[in-house]
């Protein structure tokens, strides 16, 4: 049976031959894979399906339609593109495949910006003939990509797309909750993800002007963010933690207690101050030193255009217990200490209405008077 192989670079770590898979290099495995007991289920039902696009994401069926694949199969569109993300380093091949990193990498390569217009505004296009081309391998014809694009591997399901600039890569999404969240972080003095308006000038390269209006008629904006990824330091997400230590019989709050607790205990806060609802463990995690393959600090909060509910009493997703957001808030309050002041002076974000605003200040004045008492 032809061999399959997991890689991170250009260095294979993992090896899967007749539904079997043989460990090559295990520190530098990806971390959901990282154990002793890895089998073929844990890769097609685990690290593969972490790397499809979801059905439910905003523009996914016209990606699909555009490469002429079935939607109920989007695993075949992740596969073409050799389950390449811009999350790590990591991408799969199979034995024979001349294929490199550096040709597969969407660090390196240009990314298709007509792609890039479906996922983000909707626009249709064709992308067939990019991909219609094949190569004869041990006596079949295989796709040999033309393009490159992150879009069928993202997570989430938000309308987003890459787009590389001058002054590196870019997310854009549609979201105009996250430059209220931006500011107030900003203001709080905590590491985060940093978004911005994104100008029409770039919009304008992968749509027309009547798509981007009809954004501003909803009442919505498109923002973007820079790449916190690289190819030497890649994002590892809770859930990918929590399996590893579910493998090694490991608390995962004490080790990020321990590791970084500045990080956890003012996300913690922050969630409660946002009325985050969505922080979940695919959107908050660890960075990853390629080289070494070891785990470093949680990387910066980002991801909050679920941001400012109405809601009373959320539950906290990223605590042990089960508990509110405010009652983890108050607890991690009470453990790393931050000055609110510079919050309760600004001016109300133009993306929030009132009631929002008055939620995060008197939810700032509530978590003051509960660690003051």
């Amino acid at each position: 049976m032809e061999k399959t192989y997991i890689c991170l670079k250009d260095q294979p770590v993992l090896e899967i031959c007749d539904y079997r898979c043989r460990i090559l290099d295990y520190d530098r495995l990806h971390v959901s894979l990282r154990y002793e007991g890895v089998g073929f289920d844990d890769v097609m039902h685990g690290w593969t399906e972490n790397r499809t696009m979801s059905m439910g994401k905003t523009n996914a069926k016209r990606l699909l339609a555009g490469f002429g694949i079935s939607q109920s199969n989007p695993y075949l569109v992740a596969k073409l593109f050799h389950f390449t993300s811009l999350t790590d380093c990591y991408w799969m091949k199979e034995e024979g495949e001349q294929a490199q990193w550096k040709d597969v990498s969407l660090f390196r390569n240009r990314l298709e910006k007509a792609v890039s217009a479906t996922a983000l505004l909707g626009v249709p296009g064709s992308f067939k003939d990019q991909v219609r081309d094949s190569v004869k391998r041990h006596g079949a014809e295989r796709p040999r990509i033309r393009i490159h694009t992150p879009e069928l591997t993202a997570q989430g399901l938000a309308a987003k797309a890459w787009i590389r600039e001058r002054g590196g890569m870019y997310l854009y999404k549609v979201g105009k909750k996250e430059l209220a969240a931006s500011r107030i972080l900003d203001a709080l003095g905590i590491p985060h993800v940093v978004y911005e308006e994104a100008e029409e000038s770039a919009l304008a390269r992968i749509a027309d002007q009547k798509r981007i209006d009809y954004i501003k008629e909803t009442d919505e904006k498109i923002v973007k963010c820079r790449m916190i990824t690289s190819e030497q330091k890649a994002i590892v997400s809770w859930e990918d933690f929590q399996m590893y230590c579910a493998y090694h019989d490991m608390d995962e709050y004490a080790y990020v207690t321990e590791r970084d607790p500045r990080g956890y205990y003012t996300m913690q806060i922050v969630d409660y101050i946002l009325a985050n609802e969505d922080r979940h463990g695919a959107n908050f995690g660890f960075y990853m030193d390629n080289r070494t393959g070891k785990l470093l600090e949680l990387y910066p909060l980002m991801d909050h255009d679920r941001s400012f509910s109405e809601e009373d009493a959320l539950p906290s997703q990223t605590s042990p217990e089960e508990e509110t957001l405010e009652a983890a808030a108050v607890r991690a309050a009470g453990l790393w200490e931050i000055d609110y002041e510079a919050v309760l002076r600004m001016e109300k974000p133009e993306e929030l209405s009132q009631a929002q605003w008055k939620g995060v200040l008197e939810r700032i004045r509530r978590l003051d008077h509960a660690v003051g008492n």
